[in-house]
């Protein structure tokens, strides 16, 4: 007798252990402590040359630390001229040097207002700057006097202290054409806070203080400035007539009426170029006399005979932008008193600096233009908004938006002292260890000291608390580490909201911060560079602010001369080539790879002076399409390697000829039907439209594919499994000879479930009437009617978890986008929905049959078990249990297989949803509906294989059973032992080993877990 063998399997208690302690700690939330990513500058000149009227000075370097490395070392060098005097760094001596070096008799001054703080932030500010007036220089024609030193003079200011003005002397090249009539430019370094309270009165007694030293030479003076909102407002208020009452007391009039109260004199003819200061007109003026008309802020300058500039726009613009864009991905402003019935107002957080002009004005400009464009007909900023801003500087907030705020500077950082052993970095923060109500806190995040990340924290939690989920959250402020910072700090607590911005920086796309700053929505007035023909050679700058430095000075060095106004244009004055500055701000999402354009631009007959975006066509204003010829092309050679094929392959041939595989092709060529008409109608929303992007992270056209081959793969597996099952119905017949009777038999309550299958009455059933009694309970029509109440009933409750709990997001950007994702979600969900089922289905009626063998003695044909008594030299009565063994392995071979379809659809719907593709999420609801998906199919094929393991059992004992009584070597009982032998060495179908069997495959697809392979196969062999 044929030893039983011993297929009990051990667990291996450590791997178990193992396994869940590696999934208990995946559920553990950790909270990473915050770092800043603000550089801390230690350098230091180590050596530096000292001449009498020149300064060591790379072009890329601060001219205010190389001045002030300069004054060290003066201080200390040996003087090798005995008769130098104190006064070498006066103005009067560098115009001096001036006329030696034959410069022309009149030239161009640029004072170059730049941010004075001592802050790291101040120092990058002024490198960006002085790369952004070099470039542009450059970019115009002109060259530095020297690439290794600068220059400086020593200003004594009447009422303060003393300042030290760096110089820069640039000459017009000789290789450029009309050089000879081109100024000489002087580049004049001045740090903006120097000339605070009172920009202008400060910038005029410079200009006296020039222009009494300037001799027989003169100047041309045109301003890059003022540096800030702030710097402007303070302009402004110096621009004010005197009180109402001493000009025309009670009655509105005019500015250029009023008296004024300083003339500033020396700057009429100035012209200043303002590329910072972006804060809207009702906040720059402030309190405006009373009695006294309000102009425009060129209008106020203008009025005293001073140009003003404003190459960048105001705030509105980026907010008007900023609100469009958000209308786009559906979070529509509808405020009240209109708001139609199916809209609800949004819940808007926003986070801005209050000790800044610029971070107090922001967040009020964007609740205006959000208001002002839902009550507006045509949905854009209409002449209400100033009397709309004039309400928010009253801090009416409405309720749709949770405004909070933060000191700038938020990491407490500041500027090394002595020799920058010592920085702040180091200094007040506590120590690692320090804790807090006995939880250990990090040293970067204690509640001491100057830095402010604790109240980061705080502040996240508080936004956590809010009673309402908020849809989107604003960023704004003028520091961008302390942007980095608060997005570290939220982005991980708000997954589904989106989060926005405005000015784009470099620093944003930094790989390092990209896993806060992906999927941040940026609204930039200007991009890193220009049109490719503006920009020349050089690469993309460090932030729109240093682009629109580099376009302002451009500007100032008259090589790009604006045209009349109504034209909305510059003129190259070397090319003679015309840029349109007309057009929105830009408009940008981070991405992994850098910052992907999604700026509308419109269609014009001259270029812009934007670079343009290369997904779009310059002529129609509409995303690329592949050239008509390339396509033809591509058409042609598919046709030509089909025709070869056709003619050099003989079985091809044939193959082309058989139906079923010209079905294949008319099936191949309507999905490429489809497939075009999504296209062309994701193509609908244009450039306001979901991107094309496939590695950037930002589109979700890749997950919309990988749903759309999910879907089509439900199809193809449907109809595979159906072909599979028929074939094998057709085989098993004709194997064991099951002929079906001539009419299809009754069968009680077929519609409500597979259990009420019950066997004929009595101890035997043929074999024949219950494989065909099987085959009819499988039909497309009898299992249509079981699946699809649970597939209506599975969805109902997918839809009432995830009300329960969070919606899955979906980052569409456009109304086609949203359309034909949620059609594509539908259509691949009820797919994956219908296959599981379907399977199910045939693992359930394949286990129904199991039992009712099992519990039922099964008469087979007596031709049937002739012929294998033959084939076996066995007595018939001994084939019995084999023959149900035989029919159960090459039946639950094909069901076994279809186990993998649900699984191949649930691993493609979890791939789609990953955060490669773009911002999409995992909330629980899903988790759970994913997780029962696969628990559902799982454990029906586990309960599968443990009743064709019961069936093998109780085949087994059945044929022992037949043992009893018989002597030890009868010829009778060495068959049962031959048959016993047969079934347990069976090994197809659900009877294979569990590292073959697809259940292990269907399992390590998804998770990919040994570990958990070897638990789920000691669940499924001790029942």
């Amino acid at each position: 007798m044929a030893e039983q063998p011993d297929e009990k399997f051990k667990l291996p208690w450590t791997g178990v252990v193992a396994l869940a302690l590696a999934a208990v700690s995946s559920f553990i939330i950790y909270q990473s402590p915050l770092k800043t990513s603000r550089p801390i500058d230690k350098e230091g000149e180590k050596t530096a040359f000292v001449m009498e009227d020149r300064v060591q000075s790379r072009l890329w370097q601060d001219p205010f630390e190389a001045v002030s490395t300069h004054q060290l070392k003066e201080m200390f060098a040996p003087h090798p001229h005995e008769n130098r005097t104190p006064s070498h760094h006066a103005f009067q001596d560098l115009i001096k040097v001036i006329q030696q070096a034959g410069a022309p008799a009149t030239f161009r001054i640029l004072p170059v207002f730049v941010d004075g703080s001592p802050h790291a932030n101040g120092v990058e500010s002024r490198l960006k700057d002085r790369y952004a007036i070099g470039s542009a220089l450059g970019a115009a024609g002109y060259m530095p006097e020297s690439g290794e030193y600068i220059r400086y003079f020593k200003w004594d200011r009447q009422s303060e202290s003393p300042l030290f003005v760096p110089l820069e002397w640039f000459l017009p090249e000789s290789r450029t054409s009309g050089s000879q009539d081109r100024k000489h430019v002087l580049v004049m370094w001045l740090k903006d806070q120097d000339f605070s309270p009172h920009p202008l009165a400060a910038l005029e007694e410079l200009v006296n203080h020039l222009n009494s030293a300037l001799g027989k030479h003169s100047a041309t003076y045109q301003v890059l400035g003022p540096r800030s909102s702030g710097t402007l407002s303070s302009m402004l208020s110096e621009l004010k007539p005197r009180p109402p009452d001493q000009s025309a007391a009670g009655k509105s009039v005019p500015l250029a009426k009023a008296a004024p109260r300083q003339d500033f004199n020396a700057l009429k003819g100035t012209t200043f170029y303002s590329s910072w200061a972006t804060a809207a007109d009702a906040f720059l003026f402030g309190d405006w006399q009373e009695g006294v008309k309000r102009p425009g802020v060129e209008q106020a300058f203008a009025e005293r005979e001073i140009s003003l500039i404003r190459t960048i726009d105001t705030d509105t613009a980026l907010a008007e932008q900023l609100v469009e864009e958000l209308k786009r991905r559906r979070i529509a402003f509808c405020i009240p008193p209109k708001v139609p019935k199916d809209c609800q107002p949004p819940h808007v957080a926003l986070i801005s600096e209050w000790d800044t002009l610029y971070g107090r004005a922001l967040p009020r400009t964007f609740v205006a233009v959000a208001e002002n464009m839902s009550k507006s007909t045509d949905g854009r900023v209409d002449k209400q908004i100033d009397h709309d801003l004039q309400k928010l500087r009253a801090d009416t907030w409405p309720q749709w938006v949770h405004h909070y705020s933060y000191l700038a500077g938020l990491d407490g950082e500041l500027p090394p002292k002595g020799e920058g052993k010592e920085t702040a970095g180091t200094q007040g923060k506590g120590k690692p260890g320090d804790t807090l109500s006995g939880a250990p806190a990090s040293a970067e995040e204690a509640p001491t000291g100057r830095s402010q990340l604790d109240y980061v924290r705080r502040l996240a939690e508080t936004l956590k608390r809010e009673a309402t989920e908020f849809q989107a959250i604003g960023v704004l402020g003028s520091d961008v580490y302390d942007k980095l910072m608060i997005l570290q700090a939220l982005r991980n607590d708000f997954p589904h909201a989106i989060f926005f911005t405005t000015d784009l920086d470099a620093r944003m796309l930094h790989s390092g911060q990209t896993q806060w700053t992906r999927n941040l929505i940026v609204a930039s007035h200007f991009g890193l560079n220009l049109h490719p023909d503006l920009q020349t050679p050089i690469p993309p700058f460090r932030d729109s602010y240093q682009t629109a430095l580099f376009y302002s000075a451009l500007q100032a060095v008259q090589n790009l001369l604006p045209l009349p106004l109504e034209h909305e244009e510059v003129r190259n004055s070397v090319t003679n080539i015309s840029y349109s500055i007309a057009g929105r701000p830009r408009l940008y999402e981070i991405g992994r790879h850098g910052a992907v354009d999604l700026s509308l631009d419109e269609p014009r007959d001259i270029p812009s002076i934007h670079a343009p975006r290369p997904d779009l066509d310059l002529a129609t204003g509409k995303q690329r399409l592949p050239e008509a010829g390339k396509i033809g092309w591509a058409v042609a050679v598919m046709g030509a390697v089909m025709l070869c094929a056709l003619l050099l392959n003989s079985e091809f041939l044939e193959l082309f000829h058989a139906r079923r595989h010209r079905n294949k092709l008319v099936f191949t060529f309507v999905l490429g039907l489809v497939m075009v008409g999504l296209l062309l109608w994701a193509m609908c929303d244009g450039a306001a439209g979901e991107p094309f992007s496939f590695t950037q992270g930002v589109s979700v056209w890749p997950t919309t594919l990988i749903r759309f081959v999910a879907f089509v793969l439900c199809v193809v597996f449907l109809r595979y499994a159906s072909m599979r099952l028929r074939d094998n119905d057709r085989a098993l017949t004709e194997r064991f000879g099951l002929q079906p009777p001539q009419k299809d038999p009754v069968i009680s309550h077929r519609l409500l479930g597979i259990h009420y299958w019950r066997p004929h009455p009595g101890e035997e059933v043929s074999a024949s009437d219950l494989w065909h009694e099987y085959q009819v309970l499988g039909r497309w029509k009898y299992r249509l009617l079981r699946i699809l109440p649970q597939t209506l009933c599975y969805g109902l409750f997918g839809v009432c978890l995830m009300q329960l709990s969070d919606f899955p997001t979906m980052p569409c950007r456009g109304p086609a986008c949203f359309e034909i994702n949620y059609l594509i979600l539908l259509l691949s969900v009820l797919g994956m929905t219908l296959l599981m089922f379907y399977v199910v289905d045939a693992t359930r009626l394949c286990r129904r049959l199991i039992k009712i063998m099992i519990a039922t003695k099964i008469v087979w044909p007596d031709e049937l078990l002739a012929l294998e008594a033959r084939n076996h030299g066995v007595d018939k009565t001994t084939l019995n249990e084999w023959l149900s063994i035989e029919l159960i392995a090459q039946r639950t071979a094909v069901i076994s297989f279809m186990l993998y379809y649900p699984f191949v659809i649930l691993f493609l719907m979890g791939v789609a949803r990953h955060a490669y593709f773009d911002r999409w999420d995992f909330p629980v609801s899903l988790m759970v509906i994913f997780g029962l998906n696969a628990a559902y199919a799982l454990g029906n094929a586990v309960y599968l294989r443990r009743s064709a393991e019961e069936a093998k059992r109780t085949a087994v004992t059945q044929l022992k059973a037949q043992l009893i009584g018989l002597p030890g070597e009868s010829v009778k009982g060495k068959q049962i032992e031959r048959m016993t032998t047969l079934i347990d060495h069976n090994h197809e179908g659900a009877f294979l080993p569990f590292t073959q069997h697809p259940l292990f495959g269907a399992i390590a697809l998804p998770t990919g877990g040994t570990g958990l392979v070897l638990l789920v196969e000691y669940l499924a062999t001790i029942f």
